[in-house]
């Protein structure tokens, strides 16, 4: 598998060098093959505890409980990605919402944790103690649901999620499909241009209410 992918990584540089004019460092590719490997190797593994919301829909969460939706978006010619994340209650209501910057980003899969991490901070922030966190990454929700102690290329940042835990009464992490993810993909892109952290409170970005009204419609 991991010849594959070094095949594939190869034929990518290429395809970049010839259409867009940006050559593939050696660093970029390795870390490209690595952290691709490691999502491959993690949806492999069958994990008893894992938690996978409804593949298709944004649902509301049980009374008392906020959900917190996460996404990246990866920006890969500055090696920047830039985390989305929406709080909402069990009426669906927005409880606050965050977009992230972060530099010296090596891949998608790495933004993707980093966004998981980022939420599980701002809602610690937020004081709400009864939380489930949603993403559509499912290598990521995977990992933090595993008694397996992590040692790929996210460990760092899956501890750090991990120790954080004790800040709750009550914290879940479930994979939900992209439309069940849609107002937290949609923030992170309508954001990306951000070069500091922006917060809201009650509301958000035009494109992003359109989507959390979507998600509330019968």
């Amino acid at each position: 598998m991991k010849l594959v992918l070094t095949y594939w990584s190869l034929w990518y540089a290429r395809n970049q060098l010839i259409h867009e004019g940006s050559p593939l460092s050696m660093h970029k590719s390795i870390a490209f093959i690595r952290s691709y490997y490691a999502e491959l190797e993690a949806l492999n593994n069958s994990l008893s505890n894992q938690l996978v919301a409804h593949p298709g829909v944004w649902s509301t969460p049980a009374a008392n409980i906020i959900k917190l939706n996460f996404d990246a978006h990866f920006i890969s010619i500055i090696n920047k990605s830039v985390s989305g994340i929406i709080a909402r209650n069990s009426l669906g209501q927005i409880m606050g919402a965050c977009a992230y910057p972060h530099t010296s980003v090596a891949d998608p899969f790495i933004a993707e944790a980093k966004a998981c991490e980022m939420a599980v901070s701002f809602v610690i922030d937020l004081g709400f103690h009864q939380i489930q966190v949603e993403g559509d990454s499912l290598s990521i929700i995977k990992k933090l649901n595993s008694t397996i102690t992590d040692k790929s290329v996210i460990s760092l940042i899956v501890n750090d999620i991990i120790s954080m835990r004790d800040s709750f009464e009550l914290i879940t992490f479930a994979h939900v499909g992209r439309l069940g993810n849609e107002a937290a993909h949609e923030l992170a892109q309508a954001a990306a241009q951000l070069d500091l952290p922006r917060y809201w409170f009650g509301t958000v970005p035009e494109v992003v209410e359109r989507v959390v009204q979507q998600d509330l419609a019968p």
